[in-house]
């Protein structure tokens, strides 16, 4: 299967590939996939603990700042990848990543004629979905594409969710009405404890369609199991979801 993989805000696509080392490392052992990694455009400060890392001369990036234009024109970014390099089966995403991805997907869902998505036959069918799954690692709420098109940053919300992050990219957000919910199989990985972004998690579980949503919580804080029963449970829910999407 082939997966596109977006990275968090202040890393890189080579931070990324360390991330999911172990977790590639597992899933390959079953069947080989391919994973494409792109980088956010948008030169960021590095993120807490990367240059620890990677040194001090490491590149970091986001794919938006805090404005609408950006956020939206990210979105617009993503899609066209999609449809330029696609298809693929699925994302992972991790931290913005995972908020990137997700908004892309319920926007598809809506506003699907507007991102230029439709690789369906019949202009009346609903527009096809840009990845057949998804995996979130540490993901914060999607952004409401309608009201970065009015040029406003709010976020989608579940009903049961008062507040919560959308990995450092919030700032004036408001709960949208009435939330879609990402019909599509998902593995949702998140700390039941993360010190950098707390509540990351359980709210972009809860916009998940419930019958399709593996959630995997595990105890390393802001980051990816690497080893252990924490990771072996990750591995698991993301080979049952690429089974149900027919691996």
């Amino acid at each position: 299967m082939r997966f596109l993989c977006l990275h968090g805000q202040g890393t890189s696509s080579d931070v990324l590939k360390t991330q999911l080392a172990s977790l590639r490392n597992h899933l390959d052992q079953r069947a080989r996939h391919e994973y494409d990694f792109v980088d956010g455009a948008v030169l960021w400060p590095p993120a807490r603990g990367i240059r620890e890392v990677f040194g001090d001369e490491v590149e970091s990036f986001s794919y938006f700042d805090e404005g609408a234009d950006s956020i939206r024109a990210a979105v617009v970014d993503l899609a066209a990848n999609v449809e330029a390099q696609g298809p693929f089966d699925g994302v992972i995403g991790f931290s913005q990543g995972a908020v990137l991805a997700a908004t892309l997907i319920l926007a598809q869902q809506t506003h699907g004629s507007s991102l230029g998505l439709r690789r369906n036959a019949s202009p009346s069918a609903p527009p096809d979905p840009p990845f057949r799954c998804a995996v979130f690692l540490c993901g914060g709420l999607p952004f409401d594409w309608a009201a970065l098109e009015r040029g406003t940053v709010e976020l989608i919300r579940p009903f049961s969710s008062s507040s919560s992050s959308s990995g450092g990219s919030s700032s004036g957000a408001r709960p949208a009405e009435c939330p879609p919910v990402m019909d599509l199989p998902v593995v949702n990985c998140w700390a039941d404890h993360d010190d950098d972004y707390p509540g990351m998690g359980p709210p972009l579980s809860q916009l998940c369609a419930s019958d399709k949503n593996r959630p995997v919580v595990h105890t390393v804080g802001h980051a990816v199991p690497a080893e252990g029963k924490e990771l072996m449970a990750l591995v698991e829910a993301v080979q049952a979801t690429l089974d149900d999407v027919g691996n």
